[in-house]
């Protein structure tokens, strides 16, 4: 009697075993690279340099007017990256900054500008027509009772956002990232770059 030996695994176990660490090897992996060695080992060029809004916020249908009287709504954002400039008041010195870096960083993506549309979100339409000499490329929209600016507004509250920061939509038309008046064009860039090399819309 060979008492101290285990006995053979039988062919049968063999292959639950191997099953089980063929279904379920690859998720409990995943799970202790994300939560445990995962964030200690993370490339730093997998970061964005412009915070996201988590869990990003999905906007419902809206309807705001332009200065010539013609309607936009949700319809109108989906399909591309949208930033939104909110103009509270005089555009000083920051909101100017932030409207020269955003239409900046658009031209420089070359083939992918038409990826990327601009919108000057406010209630002056004189100062937003003057705006517009220096970027012919936003849309200007006024703001209105329940429209775009009521929903944005508790999302740039909740994520630290001021009046001269941008905010950004995806093509589903979800707020998503906010975008600070400082932040560097070319981190900007950067992060739009990724961002539509990972979106398989718009």
């Amino acid at each position: 009697m060979n008492r101290g030996k285990f006995p053979a695994p039988s062919l049968s176990r063999l292959k639950l075993v191997a099953v089980f660490v063929m279904f379920f090897g690859p998720l409990i992996f995943a799970l202790v690279w994300y939560y445990g060695m995962g964030a200690a080992f993370a490339p730093r060029s997998g970061t964005n340099h412009a915070p996201l809004v988590a869990p990003p916020v999905v906007l419902e249908a809206f309807t705001n007017p332009r200065p010539d009287g013609s309607l936009v709504g949700l319809d109108d954002l989906q399909g591309h990256w949208t930033v939104v400039h909110r103009l509270d008041g005089n555009c000083g010195e920051a909101c100017r900054t932030s409207l020269y870096n955003t239409r900046q960083t658009r031209l420089a993506l070359g083939r992918n500008t038409e990826r990327v549309r601009r919108i000057l979100l406010g209630a002056d339409a004189g100062m937003m027509g003057e705006m517009a000499l220096e970027h012919p490329d936003m849309d200007l929209v006024l703001r209105g009772t329940g429209g775009l600016g009521d929903q944005l507004a508790p999302v740039a509250a909740d994520n630290g956002a001021g009046p001269d920061d941008a905010l950004l939509v995806d093509p589903l038309g979800n707020v998503m990232m906010l975008i600070p008046a400082s932040l560097d064009p070319s981190d900007l860039l950067k992060d739009l770059k990724k961002l539509m090399k990972l979106s398989k819309v718009g």
